[in-house]
This record gives structure tokens, sequence and C-alpha cells, in this order.
């Protein structure tokens, strides 16, 4: 028997991260590139400025754990990699 497990989607965000320059002298052309971040979690949440991630969610409780909020104008793309309510 099959049991359906109540969780939420799975995403998988690339987006484009702020970054520290290093306490170094650099050269007004310096180039400093982005820095492209995957990340992949529980989608927790969302509103108009941030989707929430988490990589941890507790099924009984309907809880989860370790989270990060990714600024909307950063994201570049969202992928869906699970449905709410796979087993």
């Amino acid at each position: 028997m099959t049991q359906t497990i109540k969780t939420p989607k799975i995403e998988l965000i690339h987006w484009i991260d702020t970054f520290a320059i290093e306490d170094e002298w650099y050269d007004i052309n310096t180039p400093h590139p982005p820095r492209h971040i995957y990340t992949c979690g529980y989608l927790v949440g969302e509103d108009d400025k941030y989707v929430h991630l988490a990589t941890t969610f507790d099924i009984d409780s309907e809880t989860y754990s370790v989270a990060i909020a990714i600024y909307k104008p950063c994201i570049q793309h969202r992928d869906t990699l699970a449905a709410p309510g796979y087993h």
C-alpha cells in the first residue's frame, strides 16, 4: 500500500547572491562577477518579496527547519522538482 505524504512542493531555485569583495586594493576596472547560487528545498512560504525554502520538513508536525528567504528580484529561474503531497 502506497501512502501519500503531505509535504510542500520541492523547488530548485537559481539566483544571484550578494557577496563581499576581499579587503584588498583593486583597480577600478577589476571585474567582480556575480555569484550564481542554486538552492533546493521545500517551498514553505512565499510572499510578494521572498521565496522561503527549507531543507528539513517534519511530516507529523508539519513544521520545518533550516530555511532561507530568497529575494525575488535575485531569482533567475525556478523549477518544481516534486509536487506537493508526493509519496
